[in-house]
């Protein structure tokens, strides 16, 4: 063979030698980076985290890898918290070894998208595939960060639609009088209940039409349509602990019941434990009749928060039955079942049963209303002290979390807009009737801080 031709040849091995190794290069493969956008790289290239699976760059082999790339930075949006490692998808809705929920619609803490020792994918950092010159941009926005979730709370006392059938029932005349108006009783306190979160009050006294009741001093009762009356003011739920639920025996109990629930009217106590979900936050709510200290007593708080808890609740809210009527300062075992309701898990402590107002304890942070006093109240014609408020607090939870926050309000509030004698229109106090009512409750509050 001549030179020329033996040079010729080399030349032409050469040149088939040249394109066998670049039909190899991943830069003449069918994506640029990536073989598919969602799929992970294995033993990633320097500049690139390594993730899970065994996804592998278009003609290559672990034992060639290509030349790496430029190093590509974190995209607005992702998350650069180093984490722990676990299998899953990279996309939003995917769920990672970490269990629990996010505000971002993500199941789990730890899913994918991290860019430093977890996860990532041709979508999360912005490559899409070679040849697609029209695809959008897929690098995201950042997220806002979650917003923290308020709830406001308002309670209110005694509420009795109706009275004893035996006497002079004013309140049932009063409804026939304003042309059976549900809204007139509560019109004057609606707006504030209306802009609460939830509004909980002490229905004292059934919904029925049953006539046989117990021999007692005073039996009351009022017809299962009253229900109306709470749900076109606000009233989003009700306890049934209280000594005049039974009135009417079991069948006014049932009836009450019913009555509710055809309202939407949320109810608790006694044997009910309820959970209501505001906002996206579980709330807890239960009810005792309570007369002493006991252990029978502090069993089954325990048992109904406990059961609260296991049903979800974020926060924990028992409304009490309990002290002695016509007493300004709560008793001896209101104090020690208040505070120790607080120690086994609960947040807010309502009570009622006194008709009149007693002060507030704040211990360990949390609240001990120990009497909100008579609100609507259709047992009374005609109460000597017409004094009463509107409790609210707002509690603030963050990732559903409750924060260690006290934020209350106390709206003082007279139980008749008439004061010579009950009309059963309770009406936020003004002037020197609201001084009143709030340095009383000061007062009283006071009072206990002491001892």
């Amino acid at each position: 063979m001549g030179k020329s031709k033996l040079l010729l040849s080399i030349a032409a091995l050469a040149a088939v030698v040249l394109l066998s190794g670049l039909s190899g290069c991943p830069m003449f493969g069918d994506t640029a980076i990536a073989p598919h956008i969602g799929d992970t790289l294995s033993e990633a290239p320097d500049g690139y985290p390594a993730g899970g699976g065994s996804a592998q760059l278009p003609g290559t082999s672990p034992e060639a890898p290509p030349e790496a790339p430029p190093e590509a930075p974190p995209q607005p949006g992702a998350d650069t918290d180093s984490g722990g490692a676990g299998s899953g998808s990279s996309s939003d809705s995917s769920s990672g070894s970490n269990s629990g929920s996010n505000s971002y619609g993500n199941s789990g803490g730890n899913s994918g998208g991290r860019y430093e020792g977890g996860f990532v994918s041709a979508a999360k950092i912005g490559i899409v595939p070679k040849g697609d010159e029209n695809a959008e941009d897929v690098a995201e926005e950042p997220e806002p960060p979650p917003a923290l979730v308020r709830l406001t709370i308002s309670a209110a006392g005694d509420v009795t639609l109706g009275g004893d059938p035996r006497f002079n029932n004013l309140f049932i005349r009063d409804f026939e009088l304003y042309e059976r108006d549900y809204g007139v009783f509560l019109h004057n306190v609606r707006q504030i209940f209306e802009e609460d979160d939830l509004t909980i009050v002490n229905l004292e006294g059934p919904l029925t039409e049953a006539a046989a009741h117990l021999d007692k001093g005073y039996v009351f009762r009022g017809p299962p349509h009253f229900a109306k009356i709470l749900s076109s003011s606000g009233v989003e739920a009700v306890t049934l602990a209280n000594n005049h639920i039974l009135d009417f025996h079991e069948r006014g109990y049932q009836d009450t019941v019913e009555a509710l629930e055809a309202e939407g009217v949320s109810y608790f106590g006694n044997e009910y434990n309820t959970v209501v979900e505001i906002n996206g936050i579980k709330v807890g709510l239960f009810g005792r009749l309570i007369w002493y200290d006991g252990k029978d007593n502090r069993n089954r708080i325990t048992a109904a928060i406990a059961d609260l808890r296991q049903q979800g609740a974020q926060l924990i809210i028992a409304y009490y039955h309990w002290g002695e009527e016509g007493s300004n300062a709560p008793s001896a075992y209101q104090r020690t079942i208040g505070r120790f309701t607080i120690d086994s898990g609960c947040d807010l402590v309502l009570g009622s049963h006194p008709h009149v107002i007693q002060g507030i304890e704040e211990y360990k942070g949390k609240n001990i209303v120990y009497s909100l006093a008579n609100f609507c109240f259709g047992g009374n014609n005609n109460p000597a002290d017409k004094d009463t408020i509107i409790f609210q607090q707002t509690f603030t939870f963050d990732e559903g979390a409750l924060l260690d926050t006290n934020e209350t309000n106390v709206i003082p509030v007279r139980m008749s807009s008439d004061k010579g004698r009950n009309d059963f229109m309770p009406v936020a106090a003004e002037g020197e009737d609201a001084e009143r009512i709030l340095q009383r409750i000061q007062d009283y509050s006071d009072l206990l801080a002491k001892r």
